[in-house]
């Protein structure tokens, strides 16, 4: 008994003193026990155990002279935690987004990444930037906001962009019908859009299956991006230019307000912005929960590069993509088209297939994409839907080399009815992910809300 309460007063002198300085006394607790024991419990003791008491009482006096005030305890490593305005977990178009709106509003920015670099939805896709695909209003104004931010980085971080444009291909009457009275409508009349016979499409693209199609539409308003190394770009230029902080193959492990624990140590931010896509279990998965927000799972194919510097142009697509894109929403005729498309294109519909095909600088056709929605999702590829895909695009388009070099799935966060999804799960933190599947198209206007909605104040790019 007597060396246990020796021991709690010890662990007040710890607590009083600090560490360091209570280490140096720290034969205390014999001593204290020797006196508890003998005036408290009636223990004997030698005469001689007293004598040896006097010097470490007199170590303690000394100490308590050196060390009159308590030591303040700053937990472990905060005295040299990194400081930053804004702390965004998540480098995938999202975050970066956020980190060149913040940067150019010379505020300092740190971003954590778990991955050794971007390899979710970010670099899966097609790096096109659809502003034809949206329909007028918020969205289309939104996607021309955007627009200008990418030709200012992709200037400044040496990303290559190019103004492709895309041709919508007409089969069936019924998708020329759409076709025709979207270009008719009035709200549409500044984007440059233009009705082709099937003969006027051959002069927007080679190798186009003339025998099947009936005519198209051309729209100037679609860019591509090399989206394989945009966000890479990208980094080493905020990081370069802007002193952005890059932390990569860095676990987030808890988010809180003015503080983000990583597996790389604790930092401090003003704001923190989680744009995680489709990764909810990590970081406030009930908030996620709560929203229904769901996966989506794509599957996307690229050939090998084109023989004889073959050039395709302009991203193609068809009549699958008319009843997905919300530009032609409000045509009359689309529920006849889609009437036809539930007969001839049924399996297409069960796998949720629009065809897009478009060229990379190498010369390979990225060509996709399926889309099935659930969180249990089998990671399996299916060679059902790569054929299906390869079949409707042998349809419209005859490419000189078919042999598939790449294959890959990809993954997206889906809400219906919702473009991007806010969250405000603890004070100072704002989670947000694009929620149908856009994310490369209307990213910066995105982060630039939100971060004016945090009263960062940032000068948007115009």
């Amino acid at each position: 008994m007597a060396t246990g309460l020796a021991y709690i007063i010890c662990y007040y002198n710890l607590d009083k003193l600090g560490a360091v300085c209570a280490c140096s006394v720290a034969c205390i607790p014999p001593v204290v026990a020797i006196v508890i024991g003998v005036y408290l419990v009636g223990e004997k003791s030698d005469p001689v155990e007293y004598l040896k008491a006097v010097p470490t009482f007199g170590r303690c006096r000394f100490v308590e002279h050196k060390n009159p005030q308590p030591v303040s305890r700053v937990p472990i490593g905060d005295e040299h935690m990194q400081q930053v305005d804004l702390a965004i977990v998540g480098a995938g178009i999202v975050g970066l987004a956020h980190a060149v709106h913040a940067a150019l509003a010379g505020l300092s920015v740190a971003v954590f990444e778990r991955d050794p670099a971007a390899d979710g939805a970010s670099v899966r896709n097609f790096g096109m930037l659809a502003v034809a695909a949206q329909p007028p209003g918020r969205q289309l104004d939104d996607a021309r906001r955007a627009l200008r931010c990418w030709a200012y980085v992709a200037q400044q971080a040496e990303i290559e962009m190019q103004r492709s444009g895309c041709l919508f291909l007409a089969r069936q009457p019924e998708e020329m019908n759409v076709l025709e009275e979207y270009a008719a409508r009035e709200d549409v009349a500044d984007q440059g859009v233009r009705v082709l016979t099937g003969v006027e499409c051959d002069g927007y693209a080679a190798n186009l299956r003339s025998d099947n199609i009936v005519g198209g539409l051309w729209s100037p308003e679609v860019w591509k991006v090399d989206q394989r190394q945009a966000a890479a770009k990208m980094v080493e230029w905020l990081a370069r230019e802007h002193g952005v902080s890059f932390h990569f193959s860095t676990e987030v492990l808890a988010v809180g307000a003015s503080r983000v624990e990583t597996s790389a140590g604790s930092f401090g931010a003003e704001q923190v912005v989680v744009c995680g896509g489709d990764e909810f279990a990590t970081l406030f998965p009930q908030a996620f929960r709560e929203t229904q927000v769901v996966r989506c799972r794509l599957q996307m194919l690229r050939t090998n590069p084109q023989p004889g510097g073959w050039q395709l142009k302009p991203f193609i697509l068809g009549g699958l993509s008319m009843t997905r894109y919300a530009a032609f929403a409000s045509c009359s005729s689309l529920p006849d088209l889609i009437e036809r498309q539930t007969e001839s294109h049924a399996a297409h519909l069960a796998h949720g297939i629009h065809v897009i095909a478009c060229q990379e600088a190498d010369g390979s056709v990225t060509i996709g994409d399926s889309h099935v929605y659930g969180d249990a999702l089998d990671e399996e590829r299916s060679d059902i839907i790569d054929r299906l895909i390869l079949a409707d695009l042998a349809g419209m388009i005859s490419l000189p080399d078919t042999r598939i070099a790449q294959r890959w799935l990809g993954h997206y966060a889906h809400l219906p009815g919702t473009r991007v999804l806010k969250l405000k799960p603890a004070k100072g933190v704002t989670a947000v992910t694009v929620t149908n599947g856009q994310g490369m198209t209307h990213a910066f206007a995105i982060a630039a809300d939100i971060l004016n909605e945090l009263g960062l104040q940032i000068n948007e790019i115009r």
